[in-house]
């Protein structure tokens, strides 16, 4: 019999077509098989029982990488065969591919690697059907050498006879040695050096305290030791960073759990296929404090590249961060890294295979006993996050302006971008908009909808009318905290909730900043049950920057007055309405209480005087300290319930003229907020009669509050439930915005 098979999922760049060949040759089969648009398609002649084993295997049986979603067969008219054979891919498909994210190596080249036996013995480039490059190198589909960078590669006899022989390297698309593949460079400003001398005398600068850029494969990163304060200190200066902590990258688990408090949950998530940075708490402080300051967490990963490996094994543990300036995207290309003209930087590692798409390294934390993705790229992007809720309209939603990401969503499928930055940066603003391009090429993905965020002034948004006006297509706006929401009702596949959403800012339907807020979701619509009450701000984007300036705002509303030249012109400002707004933003009460018990008074990085609370919080916490007795006063309505931060804020004062401790006060505070959010929570539940609640937001990256709120709720009945596969800041709203337009009604 004859028979037609079609594998859907992770099948391309993952050595599945190999895979399907020697399965059909084990089992006396003959016929074809070959990539079709990222679909693998198979024509398979056999006996019965044959046949029958062989979709059995193909259902049961995978190589290290792909993903079986689907296998789809019919009986076809009978064709006769000579043998198997992988044929030429196709452009056509069906369905949306599934292509493959970048793919740690793997442990087999990692033995050949060490291998003084093996004819790549110490390559930095080693890789083989289940390892590599993936997405960063591809140009177009279907997945085939020529159609990544490694095309500008032509293969040696050695590898041409792998790449067409039947073992782990068969069709290996990344496959390459000393003789054919990538070499390493490194340029040093009075010299150059290549291939393992390159290697060698990078390895002698980190030793010595350099700081140097390395060609990673997703774009350049920024290595020094972490136990040399001068190099970590040139390095933030190179940054422009100034105390926003780093990520330190380690050559094995064991040296890594002789640094960090690892569980079961954070192993996996460290060795899983993605390596992200993971977010762990710190055991020892070996490192100098310039890498990762007064956090109680440090930022570790495994090497995951084979030069990655060969360094940190030479030089034990690395700072690895990405290779940009603050706020500008990170660099893919060597001319511009090469043309960087810092003091700070020593020397740049790179190589001659181009990258193609940008990705920095991913992130993510172990929240409640389950993995969270702080930050969505490499490792990750473009593996879809699968929904239950399939929509036939294709959505193009585009995000916000902070943690820029966009979402193409069609059938049960959403493919997120990678992380880009802050729009506000016009590289990143560039960036963004050649990947859109670029993803709807290689995807097919042709949007019906365009979403953005309510916001009028947001780039982002911008884009999004201008899109929509060009491609004649309905544009929808997505208030802000309806999308947090939403992001989590999509990943979990709730049809209702409670949707609790903090963070700093997000334009409200009145004008107004909102961002301490109770919705009641049900489907694509919402409404606002209950929100911290509007406090005057002055400053515009400063107050955001500047708790102080917070601080003043909020003292003002308390009824206080302080002799001070910045405090008069904060007065000046709201009694005249200059530049004021109004703001319901929990994350700004968080800047306020930093700056009144004098903990922290500047965001010299998103949420610095945030971290600083809840790790005072925590610290009261370990040590037993007796929280400060603080509460939120609610005032219920029938509609809209009404939580007085301005009273709170003042009890915090008064605590600190009667000499309350920082941490004493900054525990309250986040219990205070717990218990407001259950009292809440119960209200809203006794008027609707709706059970789950989702936290969501960027306050909510907040550990120490995530977990007391998620305790308070589940003790209480409530079923709560968190992000997961993206990111609970707003880099997980593009998921939110096009979820709500696929729920929506024609």
């Amino acid at each position: 019999m004859t028979v037609t098979i079609t594998v859907l999922g992770i099948v391309q760049g993952v050595g599945y077509r190999p895979f399907v060949a020697r399965l059909a040759k084990e089992l006396s089969i003959t016929g074809t098989v070959l990539n079709s648009g990222g679909i693998v398609r198979i024509l398979a002649n056999g006996t019965k029982e044959a046949m029958d084993i062989f979709i059995h295997r193909l259902k049961s049986q995978q190589p290290c990488g792909a993903d079986v979603m689907q296998i789809q067969s019919e009986q076809a008219p009978e064709q006769q065969f000579t043998d198997f054979k992988i044929i030429a891919s196709t452009q056509s498909a069906q369905e949306t591919p599934l292509i493959p994210p970048d793919l740690p190596m793997c442990e087999t080249c990692k033995q050949e690697l060490y291998n003084p036996e093996n004819r790549r013995y110490r390559y930095p480039f080693i890789s083989c059907v289940a390892c590599g490059p993936r997405y960063s190198i591809i140009n177009t589909l279907p997945y085939d050498r020529a159609t990544t960078t490694m095309g500008d590669f032509p293969m040696c006899e050695q590898c041409e006879r792998e790449y067409s022989g039947d073992d782990r390297r068969q069709h290996a698309q990344t496959i390459s040695c000393h003789d054919c593949g990538p070499q390493l460079i490194l340029q040093l400003p009075d010299a150059v050096y290549r291939a393992d001398d390159a290697l060698n005398q990078a390895i002698e600068l980190f030793r010595k305290g350099a700081v140097l850029a390395i060609k990673g494969i997703g774009g350049y990163q920024f290595a020094c030791s972490p136990t040399n304060g001068r190099s970590v200190e040139r390095l933030r200066l190179l940054k422009r960073r100034e105390k926003k902590p780093f990520a330190v990258m380690f050559p094995t688990m064991n040296m890594l759990k002789e640094h960090c408090v690892v569980g079961k949950e954070e192993e996996n998530l460290l060795l899983s296929t993605a390596r992200p940075i993971v977010l762990l708490h710190k055991k020892k402080n070996e490192f100098c404090p310039e890498v990762s300051g007064e956090s109680r967490f440090l930022g570790a990963f495994l090497a995951y590249t084979p030069l990655h490996q060969l360094l940190t094994d030479a030089c034990g543990a690395l700072v690895m961060t990405s290779g940009n300036l603050t706020a500008e995207p990170i660099i893919i290309q060597d001319g511009e890294m090469l043309k960087l003209q810092s003091p700070y930087l020593d020397g740049v590692l790179y190589s001659l295979r181009r990258i193609v798409t940008p990705l920095d390294d991913s992130v993510a934390r172990v929240v409640c006993g389950k993995p969270q993705v702080i930050r969505r790229s490499r490792g990750y992007v473009p593996l879809p996050v699968l929904l239950r809720q399939s929509t036939q309209k294709a959505v193009l939603a585009m995000g916000g302006d902070l943690k820029s990401s966009f979402c193409l969503y069609q059938h049960d499928r959403a493919y997120l971008s990678q992380y880009f930055g802050d729009m506000e940066s016009y590289a990143v603003s560039k960036v963004y908009q050649g990947n859109l391009q670029r993803m709807r090429s290689i995807l097919g993905i042709t949007p019906d909808i365009i979403a953005c965020d309510l916001h009028p002034n947001y780039l982002s948004s911008h884009m999004a009318e201008k899109l929509a006006r060009f491609e004649n297509k309905k544009l929808i706006r997505i208030q802000h905290h309806h999308a947090h929401a939403a992001s989590v009702m999509a990943e979990h596949d709730l049809q209702s909730c409670i949707g609790v959403a903090f963070d700093g800012t997000g334009y409200g339907t009145d004008g107004a900043v909102w961002g301490g807020e109770f919705l009641l979701c049900k489907g694509a619509g919402y409404a606002r049950r209950a929100h911290l009450s509007y406090v005057t701000l002055c400053g515009g984007d400063a107050a955001s920057k500047n708790a102080v300036l917070t601080a003043n705002c909020y003292l003002y509303a308390i009824g206080k007055t302080i002799e001070d030249s910045e405090f008069a012109t904060v007065q000046a400002a709201i009694e005249h309405q200059i530049n004021t707004q109004q703001s319901a933003s929990m994350g700004r009460l968080f800047d306020a209480v930093s700056a009144v018990i004098k903990l922290k008074t500047e965001n010299s990085y998103e949420g610095e005087c945030a971290i600083a609370l809840e790790n005072a919080a925590a610290k009261a916490q370990e040590n037993g300290v007796v929280p400060y007795p603080l509460h939120f006063s609610i005032e219920y309505g029938e509609f809209e319930t009404i939580i007085d931060q301005i009273g709170i804020l003042k009890d915090i004062y008064a605590a600190v003229e009667n000499g309350g401790s920082r941490e004493a006060i900054a525990l309250g505070f986040h219990q205070a907020i717990a218990e407001m959010v259950l009292e809440v929570c119960v209200d809203i539940r006794l008027k609707s009669g709706e059970n789950t609640v989702t936290l969501s937001g960027g306050v909510f990256s907040n550990l120490l509050l995530i977990q007391d709120c998620t305790a308070r709720l589940q003790k209480a009945g409530f079923q709560v439930y968190l992000n997961s596969a993206v990111p609970t800041n707003d880099g997980g709203i593009c998921l939110g915005q096009a979820w709500i337009c696929g729920q929506m009604k024609e």
